[in-house]
């Protein structure tokens, strides 16, 4: 195994140690991921738990303010229907005190049927039960109020009670309710079914939306009532306490074929918002007399029910986890390469010699059995070269040991430029090398390498300012022609070294004078 080899096998540590750390943050951040969205999930549920809550207090106040309002009308139509207008102090006391006690009443009135041709005597008897001049008239749409026909025979129902009246308001008493189409529409719902029943909703002179509760006041025996009892409720005073503030509410309340009796909303949630978090929807139904009341609560879920603050905690929890993940890995990371490369630099120690950079003897011996094994398997030959510089010990005596030690890094370069990359060479001590070919499939192959080796040493003319001629002697033997061990072969590449130095001695240094200055 070559340096570059050792190499490799050390990335691959590296890289699991590095496929470790991404996966370790593949986890944390799919940890933040998962407390992320329990969070998120839990504050939805505390979210539609309140939400809910909520729309059953709504609920419960309106249908006890409806059943307050429709328990009050109950009983100032049974007044009407006891005592009537004879006593009007008695009905302001009764009225004056509810008013009083229940915030969202707004008004009193009571209407009592009359035929046109008793118009005339009708208002002289008001008007002097009341101590007020009392006019009957009719509302025309496009005309305003008219005088009522007294020739007709149809049925009028002028207010005859209103309480409290106003100072700067319109006096509406002997106002025909029934000329008023959908007070008409209600009036004529109530008699059906003898219970309260409301009217479409109202602006008040103040600006306040209302509506209208109205319920006949039967005499014992009558089909057609005589009077009807009328209170009008303000609907923004039936949930003081109650009104939704937060983002993303909306409250109606409604009945069919009517208007909404009360229709609030705030803030709307951005839409983006809208796509991100669940819409709530509660749905409640309110009796009322005869009618069924839709409560529809809505609201739109944000941002506002995420608590931010704890997953500002989370995600910093997760940075610093990941910070100190990333400071531990890179430790762990310094701490490897600095224990590889102490490997690295002992397996080279063992297994390389310093100067040349080629292998030394041990990773030899241990390369030709695995290269013998390999070719034994395969049938191929290799051959061994076994190298001498020649008259190394002229140069080193000469020109010093650090020349000496120069040509042999040269001598190393060369041989590892001449043969394969495949093919692994050594020095095997002092000026000796030894290279082995792999899968040989001839002799000329051999001799080829060898011829290349001889021309490139003759190429060095120069080296460090000296002139010299390097030149060098070399043995080959052929496996398994030769010999099957590394003994065999180093000693019959040995013995032709020796006869090829005995037939042609080479001298490498020509003068001592340097040519380069």
């Amino acid at each position: 195994m070559d340096p570059s080899e050792y190499s490799n096998t050390e990335i691959a540590p590296k890289r699991r140690l590095l496929n470790i750390y991404w996966l370790l943050m593949f986890f944390s951040l799919l940890l933040f991921g998962t407390f992320l969205t329990f969070i998120v999930w839990q504050n939805i549920r505390v979210a539609e738990d309140d939400f809910k809550q909520y729309g059953h207090q709504v609920h419960q106040s309106l249908v006890q303010s409806f059943t307050v309002n429709e328990t009050i009308l109950d009983g100032f139509a049974a007044f009407l229907a006891d005592v009537g207008m004879q006593d009007p102090n008695r009905a302001r006391f009764y009225t004056r005190t509810m008013i009083e006690r229940y915030n969202h009443l707004y008004m009193f009135q009571a209407a009592q049927r009359v035929k046109g041709i008793d118009v005339p005597e009708f208002e002289k008897a008001l008007e002097h039960t009341l101590s007020e001049p009392l006019n009957v008239r009719r509302f025309e749409f496009g005309s305003g109020l008219m005088p009522a026909d007294i020739k007709s025979t149809r049925d009028y129902y002028p207010l005859v009670f209103v309480e409290p009246t106003f100072q700067d308001g319109l006096n509406i008493l002997g106002l025909d309710i029934s000329s008023i189409q959908f007070i008409k529409q209600a009036m004529d719902y109530a008699l059906s079914s003898g219970l309260a029943n409301l009217s479409q909703p109202i602006e008040l002179s103040d600006g306040e939306e209302a509506f209208v509760m109205i319920k006949p006041s039967f005499l014992p025996g009558q089909e057609v009532a005589d009077q009807y009892a009328l209170l009008v409720v303000k609907t923004t005073a039936l949930l003081t306490t109650l009104r939704p503030k937060d983002q993303g509410y909306t409250l109606r309340l409604e009945y069919p074929q009517h208007d909404p009796i009360l229709n609030l909303t705030t803030t709307s949630v951005t839409p983006w918002q809208e796509r991100l978090f669940p819409l709530l929807v509660q749905d409640a139904h309110i009796r009322v007399g005869a009618q069924d009341i839709q409560l529809t609560l809505t609201r739109q879920l944000s941002f506002e029910q995420v608590n931010l603050f704890l997953i500002t905690i989370l995600f910093l929890v997760t940075v610093i986890i990941n910070v100190l993940l990333h400071l531990y890995m890179r430790i762990q990371f310094e701490s490897d390469v600095l224990k590889q490369e102490a490997n690295r630099k002992l397996y080279l120690q063992a297994n390389y010699d310093h100067l040349t950079g080629l292998a030394n003897r041990h990773f030899f011996e241990d390369h030709f059995k695995r290269a013998a094994s390999r070719s034994k398997r395969l049938k191929k030959s290799m051959s061994l070269l076994y190298i001498d510089l020649n008259d190394f010990k002229i140069i080193n005596d000469s020109l010093g040991h650090q020349m000496g030690d120069n040509i042999l890094a040269l001598a190393s370069s060369i041989i590892s430029d001449v043969i394969r990359a495949d093919d692994v060479a050594c020095r095997f001590g002092g000026d000796e090398f030894i290279v082995l070919l792999e899968n040989i499939k001839a002799a000329e192959n051999v001799n080829r390498v060898v011829k290349n080796l001889h021309e490139t040493f003759a190429e060095v003319k120069t080296l460090d300012g000296h002139s010299v001629k390097l030149s060098a002697s070399i043995g080959s033997s052929l496996y398994p022609d030769d010999g099957q061990d590394l003994a065999a072969l180093m000693k019959n590449a040995d013995r032709k070294m020796y006869e090829q130095k005995r037939l042609k001695k080479v001298v490498p240094l020509r003068s001592k004078q340097k040519t380069i200055e």
